[in-house]
């Protein structure tokens, strides 16, 4: 009986036997995909892409460390309008006028630029929301559960990506040149002598 039933398994061919191993693993239940975390922290890494490629096509608006450059330097021109101004008024026996805010503010990129910037902060908008509503959904979910030790280092990577964005830090545009009057007015006390209060600087 031994030596029949082993003859039998090894010659007979069961076209049923072949089906139900290649389907068996299609059939056995739902393979689960990447959890709520999993797709915060996607999310938020490609929230980060999309802002680099703003910070390389408008720098003057997205990149953090331009940005403040220019502030500064605009800051250190209304500085120094600030203390020729009533000087040329005096002189000229005119009132001085206050100046326009908008002649300081950087001029808008290309229209090509635009639509790019556009669709890049589209898919930041997107990519934003998208790990605020997973991450929100993971701790309703699993408000106790303690992530393991490579989902820990990939979240301290992302919080430091968003640290550097917002200071500029990793910043890989040329800066403008820095602006400072203080030489000038070095210059004009040397040659003028001491100037009186209407010039003095503040």
């Amino acid at each position: 009986m031994i030596s029949r039933n082993l003859h039998r398994n090894a010659t007979r061919f069961s076209p049923r036997q072949l089906f139900r191993r290649l389907d068996r693993n299609g059939l056995r239940g739902r393979r689960r995909g990447p959890d709520d975390f999993s797709q915060a922290l996607t999310a938020f890494g490609r929230a980060i892409r999309a802002h680099r490629r703003l910070a390389r096509l408008a720098p003057r608006f997205f990149d953090a460390a331009v940005i403040d450059r220019e502030a500064f330097n605009r800051a250190e021109q209304r500085r120094w309008m600030a203390l020729w101004r009533p000087v040329l008024a005096k002189v000229y026996g005119a009132q001085p006028e206050p100046p326009d805010p908008n002649d300081f503010l950087p001029p808008l990129p290309p229209l090509r630029t635009q639509r790019a910037v556009d669709c890049q902060l589209a898919e930041l908008r997107i990519w934003m929301e998208a790990g605020r509503t997973s991450m929100k959904r993971y701790k309703e979910r699993y408000p106790h559960a303690l992530p393991n030790l490579s989902r820990v280092a990939r979240l301290l990577r992302i919080a430091f990506d968003f640290k550097k964005l917002a200071l500029g830090l990793d910043s890989k545009n040329r800066l403008p040149e820095k602006i400072t009057y203080d030489y000038n007015f070095t210059d004009f006390k040397r040659a003028y002598g001491q100037p009186d209060d209407t010039v003095s600087a503040p």
